[in-house]
């Protein structure tokens, strides 16, 4: 059972959370039209924008917030305070600290489109909640609970807020899914090409509500259905730069499919012999939005392996384009939460 890594809802709240904007950075440019409040370092409150690199940062971490509402980094604009850290190979990694609450209404507007059903906004809202949350309690020493891309939850601060995102966050607020009484890791993806896939497979996380359901978003998705035609010598030097051990391919086929329909993993003959390489790594080596899932049948024409897929994602969790079909329908959030993650409850926070 994966609930070992479960945390109790019983003590949570609103609370901030630690985003990692970037890392291994040589500079950064912080700036904000009214001025500066520092914490670590004194500022002058005339101040208008400062440059940090390896130099500058110092050893001990640079703590700053707009004196008015928001900070901009390298342009961004952010809420909350923005705290510079200079690790050990010189370069800075930036931390954006903030109300989970203010962090979501940034996460809402980067991972939905514009104009989608408002029940379906509410389900994702309480799905990257809840996803954040539980992020931050297994974070463990590191300095951040959670990254803004797509490894965790895609966010560019405040810059692209919106007001109906904004209104499902709030008309949410406090709202986790829960099982059991504990607070789930709510993985979500853009769109499961029509079912959605065990966690078990992709990760061997063995929990029930984790389980792959049938899903309509072919319906309305996107990402219904697509064709890459990617060069086999492209596809051998991405290999490469992953560490695998190829300089020709010959050959590609398919290895095994999970229940749903997804690839396991691919063979690849090869003057050197067969590489059997996960479909996954295979597809973030080539690059996730080139290859938008592992749903996919394969051959090769010339010489382009030709993919050809639907979906867009790991597939784990809530499909959004199927939580906005089902919205599109009437469905509510509860519905449709209860669909993606079979067995849970809804807890308000204190």
């Amino acid at each position: 059972m994966f609930g070992c890594l479960c945390f109790s809802a019983s003590a949570l709240g609103s609370e901030n959370i630690r985003v990692a904007l970037g890392d291994n950075q040589k500079t950064v440019v912080i700036s904000s039209r009214t001025g500066f409040i520092s914490a670590g370092r004194t500022i002058d409150h005339d101040t208008k924008k400062l440059r940090f690199d390896a130099s500058s940062a110092g050893s001990r971490p640079v703590r700053l917030r707009a004196s008015g509402e928001f900070i901009q980094v390298n342009g961004k604009s952010y809420r909350g305070w923005v705290e510079l850290r200079k690790k050990g190979n010189g370069l800075l990694l930036v931390i954006n600290e903030l109300d989970i609450e203010d962090y979501l209404r940034g996460v809402l507007a980067s991972e939905v489109p514009v104009g989608w059903e408002y029940e379906a906004l509410k389900a994702q809202a309480i799905a990257a909640r809840t996803y954040a949350l539980y992020q931050k309690r297994t974070a463990g020493r590191r300095p951040y609970h959670i990254v803004a891309s797509v490894n965790n939850q895609v966010y560019e601060g405040s810059k692209r807020e919106r007001p109906r995102e904004a209104q499902a966050v709030t008309d949410t607020r406090g709202l986790v899914l829960v099982y059991r009484g504990e607070v789930i890791p709510a993985f979500y993806h853009s769109s499961c090409g029509g079912q959605t896939e065990n966690a078990e497979e992709l990760w061997g996380i063995d929990a029930p509500y984790l389980k792959g359901v049938d899903c309509e978003c072919q319906r309305i998705s996107q990402y219904g259905i697509w064709e890459k035609r990617i060069g086999l010598a492209k596809i051998v030097n991405a290999l490469r730069r992953q560490g695998f051990r190829v300089n020709d391919i010959a050959g590609m086929s398919i290895q095994g499919i999970t229940p749903a329909g997804r690839v396991k993993a691919v063979s690849i003959r090869s003057s050197q012999g067969t590489l059997l390489v996960p479909a996954e790594s295979l597809r973030a080596a080539i690059g996730n939005s080139t290859i938008p899932s592992v749903f996919f049948e394969l051959g090769i024409e010339g010489g382009d392996a030709v993919f050809s897929g639907r979906g867009s994602g790991h597939g784990v969790g809530l499909c959004q384009w199927g939580a906005e079909e089902m919205a599109e329908r009437g469905l509510d959030y509860r519905t449709i939460l209860s669909h993606y993650y079979p067995g849970t409850d809804l807890l308000q926070l204190p």
